[in-house]
């Protein structure tokens, strides 16, 4: 056995680092191709749907990474949304809307949380105190909800529909039944430990899409257990169209 606290051997911790990224990342090219930003150049995706964007992080983050189609953000909370809006019209390829996404269209409330990202539609369970205290709501406020197929009516072509919408996701997706199967790709927060109610189990998640014709392409840890630092919390999952010369 190697002893790997032992400072006295300084090579052996390159070498198993070496070793690590042996196994976790094809040495035959110069990069790991196994990133979201790889899988939207991989297909030729020109339209990021953003559902949730908050004050627009993950734009953002495409953007850094050298993406440059057509964004299409929709963020519900007011004051959020200002912020937002400022940075799309900065842009010029990214376009932003006051509203959530849902199963119908309409108003709804929603609970906004100190820290703006955690807001929900659904109501916290006791675990979010413990995940975050800026994760609990601090007042409700009434918004506009549309549904994905009436946004868009048909398929949007080379497109990808990002979702973090703290436990409401599902609800985005019955909302676009029609616009789901001419995705090129979903990428959604799913929940290991439920921070809200009445969400949906992970492999209901898996379920439901494999059911619309997608399977997971890829799969990122988000956030890990307060008190058990090894553990989940949430993922990011990505899926892919079934592929049935693949699959």
């Amino acid at each position: 056995m190697i002893d790997m606290a032992a400072d006295r051997e300084p090579g052996v911790k390159k070498f198993i680092k070496k070793q690590l990224r042996r196994l976790l990342i094809d040495t035959g090219s110069t990069r790991d191709r196994r990133t979201p930003i790889d899988f939207i150049a991989s297909r030729g995706i020109d339209l990021v749907m953003d559902v949730g964007a908050n004050a627009g992080q993950f734009a953002e983050f495409l953007r850094s990474e050298g993406y440059a189609g057509k964004i299409i953000s929709f963020e519900p909370i007011a004051s959020v949304f200002q912020t937002l809006a400022k940075k799309a019209r900065a842009d010029g390829n990214w376009e932003a809307h006051n509203c959530a996404l849902g199963a119908t269209a309409g108003s709804a409330t929603i609970n906004v949380a100190a820290m703006s990202v955690f807001s929900s539609l659904l109501p916290a369970t006791r675990a979010i105190t413990a995940f975050d205290a800026a994760a609990v709501a601090t007042h409700p406020e009434t918004i506009e909800v549309r549904t994905l197929d009436g946004v868009f009516g048909r398929s949007p072509g080379n497109a990808l529909l990002k979702i973090d919408t703290q436990g409401y996701e599902k609800h985005v997706l019955e909302g676009g039944l029609r616009t789901l199967p001419g995705l090129k790709g979903v990428l959604m927060e799913l929940p290991i430990v439920h921070l809200y109610e009445d969400t949906w189990q992970f492999h209901e998640a898996i379920a439901f899409m494999s059911a619309h014709g997608f399977v997971p392409a890829q799969i990122h840890p988000v956030n890990y257990h307060s008190k058990d630092d090894v553990s989940l919390i949430e993922v990011d999952c990505l899926f892919r169209p079934r592929d049935n010369s693949v699959d």
